[in-house]
This record gives C-alpha cells, structure tokens and sequence, in this order.
C-alpha cells in the first residue's frame, strides 16, 4: 500500500508541476505551436520541390491582401512568374534569369507592377524570367539556378537580389523554419548547409520541421520540439561566412556556363551594403547596391512588400546600371 501510495504522489507532484508550469509560460506570453493559416482565404501558389523545399506552382492566382486589394500572379510551368515575354514566338532570346525570394517574385503586386516585368517590357532582344519564390534566401537562390542551367544553354545574366533576412534562411534559424510550419498550417521542409571544420561549405537535403503531438495545445510541449530543432539545426554564428560562401558558389556556377553574374541589393543596412560591396569587389563579383528607403509611399499597405513605385525604381536602377537602357 505504502509504494503505491508514494507512487500516487510522485505522479501528482510531477502533474501538479506541469501545470503551474504550463500555468506560469501562459501567465508571462508564451504560447503553444500554432497552424495560423488553417483557415487561410489566399490560394496556395507553392508546391513541395525535394531539392528547394518548395517552388512556384502553374497557374493564375487572385490573391487577396486586403478588403480593397486583390492582385493576380500568373505562374508559367515552369514555375517562372509571367513577365510580359511572348512565349509563342519561335525566335530562342538569351535569357536574363531574376532568383531570390519575394522582393524579386513580386509579393502582393500584379504581375505588369513587379520589375522583372517592366525590365521585360524595355528588353526585346532578351527573355526575362522571373524565378523569385516568397521565402527563398541565396542557398535556395542557388539551387534553383542549378535546376535552371539543366534545362536551358543560352543564360546571358543572372541577377540575384539581395535582402538582408537571407542571411538568417541560408542557416535555416529554428525560428525561421518554425514561422514557415506555423503560415503553411504544416511542416515545412529546408535545405541548409553548414561549415565543417575546415570551413568548407557542406550542403544537406531538406529537413523537415518537427511537430511533436499536443505541441499545439501545451507551451510545455511546444518549448521542448524548439529546443530539439535547435540541436538539429545547430550552428555558431555563421550566416555571413555561410552567406559568402554560397554567392562564391553562385560565382563559380555562372563562371562556367559563361554567364554574367550581378549581386544587387535591394535591402540592406550600410554596414551590410558594405560589407558584401567589399566581399563582391575582393572576389570579381559584380555588385549593384539598388536599396531604397521603403515607408508608407512605395509599400503595399496594410502588407509592406514594395509595391509597383519601389519596383518603378528598382527597374530604373538595374536598367540604368547594367543595361545602360
């Protein structure tokens, strides 16, 4: 009697425990895991890529940003967003190819409003494909151009458009892949690479988000399935030296398809902006520093991508700088 006793208070010690526990992380902010976008209106326009993690998926898409604003994206089979070409011609144009995340896909405007098309619209004698995916950093940037150079030979530019939170996608943060999960209403999957020891950039597949059971419900839970992706994904500070490392990637890959490679920034502090100025120069890497200060005026409201002003520059810095146009 006397085990069985003491084993009936050890349990409801340890219950009593969790629940002030559980209690006490409510009581200061703390929440559980949550699926915010169960009940999403917007259409999914991405489909699960086993190398990238996700891609743009065929199809016309009226996405909703707020109660007055409705915009369309038109996303061709091969998961480029239109901008403007005539696909029917016969005539095979060198091809500008545009990757990084949302600031280059053109989030929350038109397609005729994004700068990959009013590039278009001033560019005959080239097609300009549009490859940028919400959420993409430079390592996905990266692989997406692989695919890229498997299916087509005649690549005159790419153009990557840096922002300063793909230093923070190309280590895969916990935090980041955490976000991901908790918008989709699912676990997400990131590729990532680490250094090893001699600081050689090492690049692994995919890996998913973990979601432990009840993490939804308990902070408890949800505290403990952080704490195992974070020893997953662990890394020291190295997203700068990681970040480098891939555009020296992105470097040798164009190098040896004959391509012309630009690095343009489109967001950045000064110190950043610097930073890879000086990096690009030191390496023979091309470099367009095209930031502008976003505020209410060249913004989408009620959602803070830039909208078809900030692109209106954009476009004239990348035309003025590089195509002398």
């Amino acid at each position: 009697m006397n085990v069985i006793k003491n084993l009936s208070l050890i349990i409801l010690s340890i219950f009593l425990t969790l629940f002030f526990l559980e209690f006490f992380l409510r009581l200061i902010g703390h929440a559980p895991f949550k699926h915010l976008d169960t009940n999403s209106p917007h259409p999914s326009i991405y489909i699960q890529d086993n190398i990238t993690g996700w891609s743009n998926k065929e199809g016309s898409f009226n996405v909703k940003i707020d109660e007055e604003n409705i915009v369309q994206y038109n996303i061709l089979k091969d998961g480029s967003r239109y901008s403007g070409f005539n696909s029917d011609s016969d005539i095979q144009k060198d091809k500008i190819i545009l990757i990084g995340g949302s600031f280059t896909m053109g989030q929350a405007i038109n397609d005729n409003e994004t700068f990959a098309f009013k590039m278009q619209s001033k560019l005959e004698d080239y097609e300009v494909k549009n490859y940028g995916s919400g959420g993409f950093g430079t390592y996905q940037s990266y692989l997406k151009l692989k695919q890229l150079y498997s299916k087509f030979e005649n690549i005159d530019y790419v153009l990557y458009f840096f922002v300063d939170h793909h230093e923070v996608r190309n280590i895969v943060d916990p935090s980041w892949l955490e976000h991901l999960s908790e918008l989709s209403g699912k676990p997400v999957k990131l590729p990532f690479p680490r250094l090893d020891s001699s600081n050689k950039l090492i690049e692994y597949p995919p890996l998913e988000y973990m979601v432990l059971p009840l993490s939804s419900i308990s902070v408890i839970i949800s505290k403990i399935q952080k704490k195992i992706m974070r020893l997953k994904l662990f890394t020291k500070n190295e997203k700068k030296m990681i970040t480098k490392k891939i555009l020296l990637k992105i470097s040798d890959l164009t190098k040896l398809n004959k391509s012309n490679f630009i690095m343009v920034n489109l967001l950045s502090n000064d110190s950043d902006n610097n930073f890879y100025k000086e990096f690009a120069k030191k390496n023979e890497i091309n470099y367009l520093n095209c930031r502008i200060e976003l505020n209410d005026k060249n913004t989408v409201k009620n959602e803070g991508h830039p909208n078809n002003l900030a692109n209106e520059k954009y476009s004239y810095c990348i035309m003025e700088n590089i195509f002398n146009n």
